[in-house]
């Protein structure tokens, strides 16, 4: 893949400050980084209400001619069929590896390229078909990613070749032909048996039965062709002497995949593919369900409440419980007992949403507690509405105009909604639902849509695996030369650059050194080496570019943090230990245990050290067990008096930046802690609170936190 994608998307003369608008492959060949860069901002999550017809493919028969409408409704037709094939395409990928992703890569790779052709169709073929390549480009992973796009790319200067708006039925054959005939420029070493040789010998065997008239033959014949050559893999692929599709049983995945393509188009033209008009399968893949609890309408305006979380709960009755009780009971705790105002009720059979500001939302939440059928709460949910405010309306703003480097990192991810994103860069990292296998991009999650998430976490009926995946190379290289766009440095953030530790690092360097050598000397890359505890480097470089301060005076800031003066407190629960122990066993000990329903805290001695500790050393004082509690109070006053004890008489916090996941009250809570127990601060402490997004949902659990400190002597 990688190979690949450095031939086809490398030139040798790009300027950085280019704005041509010109096509898709340059004079000598290669597909243009400028065209590719200026399609990089279609690729985003939009939705599409309807799928327009376009073209009647039913009338085929009297379709002589293809444009830029007839090619996106017959990719919409074939990606209809292939789409509801992914379980089928997922179970049977056994080449060249068993990894059950195939199904899910060809649809990630086709579906917001073939989205974006309806979302702005064009009815000159040209410019579809350029459209639909650089997309594919963007989007492909995997093997089967890397063959799609080659062909995608083939095919749109096949047709650009032929210098018209419009072509004949047998033009466009002749198109798909000399797509066919360089498949096997795909990859160095082509596989008979697999995609790229049922996509080849398909389409060349087109060959015999031109000239087409109307689409209607050519689409029957690319049919008859595809299922031909798709019956042929498993005699075909052969790895070291064994017929491993004929031993599995099947056929190859990515063939499978293409052939539906086929098919789709050539059902579309018959009338029998009902499901080419559901625009579900062109939607941004939901994490979530939708949240079946009552809806609540709720002015969120904080105007001078004395109250800052806006907390919401859902709850089942417990048998015998009547929502009059609940709603008497809380009522009673708002007015009577102070706890908070603005209560909102609603009813909904055995359910019961229950809305309130309160400053203590475990409050509310104990309230509720012995009414509710289960252990836990439906769903809780608590937001800062002073923070909320802060970000909507408040005036302080993150202008980098003036700044000397861009900067890149995990960015939205880590840092507190205060921060302008949109002046920052970040590495696109993807969540995986183990329900659909599909990678879905974590920088567009939705706060909402992670609030939802992790209470289906809490829930073991409803709790989904969830796995991260690094952006493949091509990817990485789009978004960094996004950043150099600017006409700036990038100073780029990573916490390892080893293969074996870091799949985004690894793939980062390999998109470094795809760039042309007037690019890769804009890009400094900054390794601390603290795994995803990257928001005090981040903090300090934004700090540096706001006051006009070089790119090697970040750095050297950056360095002196990550050497002498981080450290960190995670508060995490047992099942959670587990789940990282299963995940990655070589963080631990051997012969490690936890006990059930006990709350840990790992973290670093907070303190400076004098010793310089290596990227391999970091790692393996992440899992450094501090402190055991019974509960997560117990354990956050335990931490406090560790970082009161560690502190040395002329060393004192100068940066305290917390993280939770969904309960917002409980950062909040431990800094006042750590004020009201007189650790040492700088008089100009810095201090943050904010959620981790979809990070949480892949690696943590409701209610736990990290606190990240830096040490300063005085």
């Amino acid at each position: 893949s990688v190979t690949f994608f450095q031939d086809e998307t490398s030139i040798r003369n790009f300027s950085i400050s280019s704005t041509s608008d010109g096509g898709l492959v340059d004079s000598e060949g290669r597909v243009r980084d400028e065209y590719i860069l200026q399609r990089q901002s279609v690729n985003r999550p939009t939705k599409l209400n309807k799928v327009p017809l376009l073209c009647d493919l039913t009338t085929s028969s009297n379709i002589t001619n293809v444009d830029g409408w007839v090619l996106s409704m017959l990719l919409v037709s074939g990606f209809a069929k292939m789409s509801s094939k992914i379980n089928e395409l997922n179970a049977i990928n056994v080449f060249p590896i068993a990894d059950g992703d195939t199904g899910a890569n060809m649809k990630v790779c086709l579906k917001l390229p073939i989205r974006n052709l309806l979302l702005k169709p064009s009815d000159n073929i040209i410019i579809a078909s350029r459209e639909m390549a650089a997309d594919v480009l963007l989007n492909g992973q995997g093997n089967s990613g890397t063959i799609l796009s080659h062909f995608f790319v083939e095919l749109a200067e096949a047709v650009r070749e032929v210098k018209k708006s419009d072509m004949s039925v047998d033009e466009f054959a002749s198109c798909l032909i000399k797509a066919g005939m360089a498949m096997d420029d795909a990859v160095p070493n082509p596989v008979n048996g697999t995609l790229l040789s049922v996509c080849r010998d398909a389409l060349v065997g087109l060959k015999k039965q031109r000239p087409y008239a109307t689409l209607d033959v050519l689409l029957s014949a690319m049919h008859r062709n595809c299922q031909s050559e798709l019956a042929k893999t498993p005699d075909q692929l052969i790895v070291d002497g064994v017929k491993v599709l004929e031993k599995a049983g099947v056929v190859d995945s990515g063939a499978q995949g293409f052939a539906y393509l086929a098919e789709g188009m050539y059902l579309a033209s018959i009338g029998e593919l009902p499901n080419a008009f559901n625009p579900e399968m062109f939607h941004t893949v939901t994490l979530a369900t939708v949240d079946d609890s009552p809806p609540i309408s709720v002015d969120h305006t904080v105007c001078d409440s004395k109250y800052r979380y806006c907390t919401e709960a859902v709850m089942l009755l417990k048998e015998g419980v009547t929502p009059d009780v609940v709603f008497d009971r809380v009522q009673k705790a708002a007015t009577q007992e102070g706890i908070g105002d603005s209560a909102v009720f609603v009813k909904g059979f055995d359910m019961v949403k229950i809305h309130m500001h309160t400053n203590n939302p475990d409050q509310l939440f104990d309230t509720l507690q012995p009414f509710n059928r289960d252990s836990i709460l439906k769903k809780e949910k608590v937001e800062d509405m002073l923070a909320m405010r802060e970000s909507m309306h408040g005036d302080e703003t993150l202008d980098l105009g003036d700044a000397k480097f861009t900067i890149m990192g995990l960015c939205s991810y880590l840092l507190p909604r205060t921060f302008d994103l949109d002046e920052l860069h970040t590495l696109p990292i993807f969540a995986v639902p183990s329900s659909t296998q599909e990678p879905i991009d974590m920088r567009f999650v939705s706060d909402e849509d992670v609030c939802v998430i992790l209470n289906q976490q809490r829930h073991k009926e409803s709790a989904v695996r969830y796995t991260t995946a690094a952006s493949n190379p091509m990817q990485l290289k789009i978004e960094i030369l996004a950043a150099l766009t600017k006409g700036k440095p990038l100073l780029m953030f990573l916490f390892s650059t080893d293969k074996r530790v870091s799949a985004i690092g690894r793939n980062t360097m390999i998109a470094i050194d795809m760039l042309e050598d007037e690019q890769k000397k804009l890009v400094k890359v900054f390794v601390h080496g603290w795994t995803f505890y990257e928001q005090p480097f981040l903090m300090e470089a934004i700090k540096f570019a706001k006051a006009g301060k070089s790119i090697d005076e970040a750095i050297e800031a950056c360095k002196e943090i990550a050497d002498h003066c981080f450290s960190f407190s995670s508060f995490v629960t047992s099942s959670s230990v587990r789940k990282l122990q299963a995940w990655r066993p070589g963080l631990f000990p051997e012969g490690f245990t936890i006990e059930d329903d006990s709350f840990i805290a790992f973290g670093l001695p907070v303190t400076t050290r004098d010793v310089v500790l290596t990227d391999t050393e970091r790692l393996g004082k992440l899992m450094g067990i501090q402190n055991k509690a019974t509960s997560m109070v117990d354990l956050q006053d335990a931490e406090i008096a560790r970082v009161k004890d560690n502190l040395k008489p002329d060393e004192k916090l100068s940066k305290i930046i917390v993280q939770t996941i969904g309960r917002i009250d409980i950062g909040h809570q431990y800094l006042q802690k750590l004020k009201d127990a007189h650790v040492p601060l700088m008089d100009d402490v810095e201090l943050s609170v904010c959620n981790a997004g979809m990070f949480a949902a892949v690696a943590s659990a409701w209610g736990e936190m990290s606190a990240v400190y830096v040490v300063k002597k005085v």
